[in-house]
């Protein structure tokens, strides 16, 4: 039997400077070449598959970068999983995770209805438990990791209307929505999202009606602007590598002004319940299984006559309200900004905070690229997480390269490293305390902004070199302390929890844990992708060499390589 130790879903962030030591591993170009094949005996469900001397992989560079890899493309990974991303080079990986059956939100949001109690499943309660069930068990890995991008560039918030509190189901579908999408093509996804009840809801296209100028009623513009200022184009013109394009004097170059919103405005008007049988105007009921279906065009509520698009596109009269939908949402898809802009921002949430302008370009071409492969989500996953800067670290030539892991991630990361698994059968934990303590709760941004700006820059050097740290934004003294004092609460302390308890298996570690060095060797690969510097790896094989107890010698290792900076700063 396993041995496991409970731990409390809490919360977690780390108080660390920006800058430290960390070496350069071997991208996935060098495992070019490797024809060793797996054994039945290693791998029964892998057999055949070509590996490094047999599965499992033991090299500890090929490994650290393995982990490395995952930590970009996942919200957490357990040792196996590294081997087998090792022995299978990444391109194998990404392209098994594209097979997986995708695991959507109103799956999870059923059988939890089922399981438990009505005051359990009450409104919001019911769906964040379930964002636990889908990232910690789930095996479509990639799916997650993209599926939380979107959620981040794509904002809908259960903090935009109080009916989101009592419908779960609104964030749940916009999840499974986002699933679906998360390698398909992002025309389809815009389309999506426009149509999606809870979008509709949070900004306000909802019910949207017609000019009546009689009335002083005019089109809200509010979905109008934010789908051009933050789903698809920015608000300035940019060249393929995501710089700034300038007028004759210097100026940048707004992409849309407010006859544009006004324009786009008519074109999401008419929008309202999709449920069989559903009327305009009315909000009874809709958001309790309404949400299921895309909102339906209301003819009679549709701003007739021609619409003015961007780059000279008219829309002309006649057309029924969801051709306009459609011709809008091509208009927005076939827009050169949208490579660079929603490039940069992926590579921004998987990668690196500051992509060089070059590893832009790279992705915004696979975007941009023409006829029916534009805006292919794997051709644009494969662009930015092979990508030559995103598979070498080099921090002398790149000082700037790499991110803050945001704090949900690193939570996350940690959890599956280890086999998280609830105790009662469901993660029951409402994350009111991690959001305090983070500034980060799934679904729960502040604004549609989300949690945090992509051209935040902190006070210091990262300012002086006109860099940007976004997940900075959300780290402060009160943050750090509370990360540090949450990790040490459950990773060391044993005093018993009696809600929200998950089991975490610790057996290979604890098999290491008279082996000081083994130990840390074997946590710096799985937790922080092996960059644990000289001098941080010394002084956590020093402090928990001193400590007889494997118990307490694991806890300790634990803590230590959470609250490091190699750990918060994915190089």
């Amino acid at each position: 039997m396993k041995k496991v130790l409970p731990i409390f879903v809490g919360c977690l962030l780390v108080h660390f400077a920006y800058s430290q030591t960390h070496y350069d591993f071997i991208g996935a170009g060098h495992l070019a070449g490797i024809s060793v094949t797996t054994s039945d005996e290693a791998s029964p469900e892998r057999a055949g598959l070509k590996t490094i001397d047999g599965f499992p992989v033991e090299d500890a560079v090929l490994l650290s970068d393995a982990s490395r890899f995952l930590a970009q493309a996942t919200l957490g990974y357990d040792y196996e999983t590294i081997q087998m991303a090792a022995a299978m080079g990444y391109e194998a990986w990404m392209d098994e995770q594209f097979t997986l059956p995708r695991t959507g939100g109103v799956g999870v949001l059923e059988e939890m209805m089922e399981a438990l109690t009505e005051e359990e499943v009450f409104g919001s309660f019911l769906t964040r438990p379930g964002w636990w069930e889908l990232v910690l068990k789930q095996p479509d890995a990639l799916n997650q990791r993209v599926i939380h991008a979107f959620s981040q560039l794509f904002v809908i918030s259960y903090l935009g209307n109080d009916i989101f509190e009592d419908n779960g189901n609104l964030i749940a579908t916009y999840h499974e929505l986002l699933g679906q999408h998360s390698f398909g093509n992002y025309r389809e996804l815009l389309l999506g999202i426009s149509r999606h009840l809870g979008m509709g809801l949070y900004l306000s296209h909802l019910n949207n009606p017609k000019s009546d100028p009689a009335n002083n009623i005019h089109p809200d513009e509010n979905y109008a602007r934010e789908i051009m200022q933050l789903f698809s184009i920015g608000l300035y013109e940019l060249n393929n590598d995501g710089t700034r394009k300038l007028d004759a004097q210097g100026q940048f170059i707004p992409t849309y002004n407010n006859d544009d919103i006004r324009e786009f405005a008519k074109v999401f008007t008419g929008l309202g319940d999709g449920q069989p049988g559903g009327q305009w105007g009315s909000t009874e009921d809709i958001f309790q299984g309404g949400s299921l279906y895309p909102m339906a065009m209301y003819e009679e509520w549709h701003e007739p006559g021609p619409k003015y698009l961007l780059n000279g596109q008219v829309v002309p009269a006649g057309q029924t309200g969801l051709q306009d939908v459609e011709a809008a949402i091509d208009n927005l898809h076939q827009h050169p900004n949208v490579g660079p802009f929603i490039g940069k921002a992926l590579i921004q949430f998987l990668v690196s905070s500051n992509p060089s302008p070059a590893y832009v370009n790279r992705v915004a071409t696979a975007i941009n690229s023409g006829g029916s492969q534009r805006g292919d989500f794997r051709a644009i996953l494969k662009a930015i997480l092979l990508d030559e800067e995103a598979r070498v670290c080099q921090p002398t030539a790149q000082p700037q390269g790499g991110k803050l892991r945001e704090p949900i991630v690193r939570y996350t990361n940690f959890l599956r490293a280890f086999n998280a698994r609830p105790e009662l059968g469901f993660y029951l934990d409402e994350m009111y305390d991690w959001g305090s303590s983070t500034n980060q709760i799934p679904y729960f941004a502040n604004s549609v902004f989300n949690f945090y700006q992509p051209e935040f820059q902190p006070n210091g050097p990262i300012a002086d070199q006109d860099w940007v740290a976004p997940v900075f934004q959300i780290h402060n003294s009160s943050t750090a302390i509370g990360y540090i004092n949450q990790a040490n609460l459950w990773t060391v302390s044993e005093a018993p929890q009696e809600d929200g308890i998950v089991l975490l298996d610790y057996e290979d570690e604890l098999a290491l844990s008279d082996q000081p060095s083994a130990l840390v060797d074997r946590l710096n690969i799985l937790l922080a992708c092996g960059q644990l510097s000289p001098a941080s790896r010394s002084i956590i094989v020093d402090a928990i060499s001193q400590l007889g107890d494997p118990n307490e010698r694991l806890n300790l290792a634990l803590y230590l390589i959470q609250i490091a900076p190699e750990y918060a700063i994915l190089k």
